[in-house]
C-alpha cells in the first residue's frame, strides 16, 4: 500500500463533530469500507486492486479518526472523502433538491415581502 502509516504523516487535524454527524459518517464508512472488501474478494483480478487496497485502509483511517477525533489527511483520504461525498450527492439527487428549496422558499419570501 502506499501509506504504511495508517495515521498519515503531516501536520494532524482536530476534529469537532458532533455526535449525529459521527454517527451518519461511521455507518457511511463502514458500509463503504465492506463495499471495498466485497469487490476484492468477489473481484480479485481487478484492473486496480491496489487503489480498490488503498481506499480500503483510507475507510480504516476514517473510522479511527472517528473514535480518536483526529487525522492526518493526506491526498488518499482527500480524494476518497470527495469521491464519497460526490456519489452520497449524486445518489440524493443533490443539486435538483437544492434548486427546489430556493425556488420554493424564494417565492415564500417574495410573498412575505421579504428580499
Amino acid at each position: 500500500m502506499a501509506d504504511q502509516n495508517p495515521t498519515g504523516s503531516g501536520a494532524a487535524v482536530a476534529l469537532a463533530l458532533p455526535a449525529d454527524h459521527v454517527r451518519f459518517l461511521r455507518s457511511t464508512f463502514e458500509k463503504a469500507r465492506a463495499g471495498v472488501k466485497d469487490e476484492l474478494e468477489e473481484f480479485p483480478d481487478l484492473l486496480d486492486p491496489e487503489r480498490l487496497q488503498r481506499e480500503e485502509a483510507v475507510y480504516t483511517r476514517l473510522l479511527a479518526a472517528l473514535d480518536e477525533l483526529v487525522i492526518v489527511p493526506d491526498q488518499d483520504v482527500l480524494g476518497v472523502l470527495g469521491d464519497l461525498a460526490t456519489i452520497i450527492d449524486q445518489g440524493n439527487e443533490h443539486r435538483r433538491v437544492v434548486a427546489e428549496h430556493e425556488a420554493l422558499h424564494g417565492l415564500l419570501a417574495q410573498l412575505r415581502g421579504e428580499r
